[in-house]
């Protein structure tokens, strides 16, 4: 299990991370506690508050390899990016995932290794983000990645090295309080090298699975009655050199991971035991992955060659090619968000002026280029949180 930082969190708490991103319990340990949240009344700063909800349609985006200590907001509404009011936000601190709660009242953010923690956050009017606990951190930990449950109860976090488990903590619907409540171990810890680089959670809330790079995958179901974990089985890779990097799952429980083999998909026991029922071409360097909020279509980040590969999914998760795929995207395209109403794909790669792109997604599942946005960064790992 992680470290002391497990501790009790009383404190008020929003925004992901593990990135996406993602904690600890009831009273707060602050042993290695450290850094603070502090933003100096800069005008950018995030504003303080404590509770909070919107029913707006808002991405967030920064970058966890530059040392870049800001999040840029934008609305991808009418075709176009707009920044969120006072975008974009001074965090002090470089952000290594975000999570999102599906009503919209809490966002989480973590800090990378150097300072190893969850603070939280609250959206308001214009997607302006108000910090909650005075800037204090909910949990103290070094987070890989996020996610937070389809009812909104529960907060995965999947530990950077070197802890080997995925933590969970139920969300308090009023305050944001965080009380820890259960973890997992990761299968196959012991037997070889791995990189946690993202946990995700089926819409049904019935299972989970964590993406390990050259150490494949874990899946495992969930009780969202009681928060408690079933233990993990793992997807091995064919090879050394054969790595899963995303996951993600439809309504009906399939899961589709992309990684050095493709885009697979895989059906899954109510136990949670993945067994591999099809793959797929994708570009280069497939990095992300997305399925959209009615499942009807499934879509991976190329990141070597800055192509989006989409597909219909049909009957059984058969999979059928999208006209027009694979469609252009940022350089080192390496996440993938929709808006609130499913509307629109957002992209987020490296470049200058059009790292971030935003798509218009057809009835057929293709996507036309509509505005781009600068990311602000100098690396293709990014981190992306999108309202629900």
């Amino acid at each position: 299990m992680a470290s002391m930082n497990r501790g009790i969190v009383f404190r008020l708490y929003g925004v992901p991370a593990c990135a996406l991103v993602l904690l600890s319990t009831v009273t707060m340990l602050l042993s290695g506690c450290g850094n603070f949240f502090s933003c100096e009344g800069k005008a950018s700063c995030p504003v303080t508050g404590t509770t909070g909800s919107t029913s707006g349609d808002y991405v967030y985006v920064s970058n966890s390899t530059t040392a870049d200590t800001y999040l840029n907001g934008y609305s991808p509404a009418s075709a176009t990016l707009a920044a969120t009011t006072s975008s974009p936000y001074s965090l002090d601190f470089i952000p290594s995932a975000i999570a999102i709660t599906p009503s919209n009242s809490f966002m989480f953010i973590s800090s990378d290794s150097s300072t190893g923690s969850i603070y939280g956050y609250t959206i308001g009017t214009g997607g302006q983000l108000s910090i909650l606990n005075s800037g204090t951190p909910l949990v103290n930990d070094n987070v890989a990645s996020m996610d937070v449950s389809p009812d909104g109860q529960w907060l995965f976090v999947l530990d950077a090295a070197p802890a080997q488990e995925v933590e969970i903590y139920s969300i308090n619907s009023t305050t944001g309080i965080l009380t820890f409540s259960s973890y997992v171990a990761l299968a196959g810890a012991t037997n070889g090298v791995f990189t946690p680089l993202s946990v995700k959670i089926a819409p049904s809330g019935e299972f989970a699975t964590c993406s390990l790079g050259t150490g494949g995958a874990n899946v495992f179901s969930f009780d969202t009655t009681t928060g408690v974990p079933g233990v993990a089985n793992q997807i091995i890779p064919d090879n050394a050199a054969t790595g899963i990097y995303a996951a993600a799952w439809d309504a009906n429980n399939y899961l589709y991971t992309a990684g050095t083999a493709g885009l697979q998909v895989f059906s899954v026991t109510s136990a949670g035991a993945p067994t591999l029922d099809s793959t797929y071409t994708t570009g280069a360097g497939a990095k992300s992955i997305l399925v959209n909020s009615t499942s009807t279509d499934v879509y991976v980040g190329n990141q070597t060659d800055g192509t989006i590969t989409g597909y219909s999914i049909g009957t059984n998760a058969a999979l059928t090619a999208i006209t027009g795929s694979p469609f252009t995207g940022p350089p080192t395209v390496s996440a993938l968000a929709t808006n609130s109403t499913g509307v629109y794909l957002i992209a987020a790669g490296y470049k200058a002026s059009t790292g971030i792109q935003l798509f218009t997604i057809s009835s057929t599942g293709a996507l036309t280029l509509d505005a781009s946005a600068g990311s602000g960064t100098t690396a293709p790992v990014v981190v992306l949180g999108a309202t629900h």
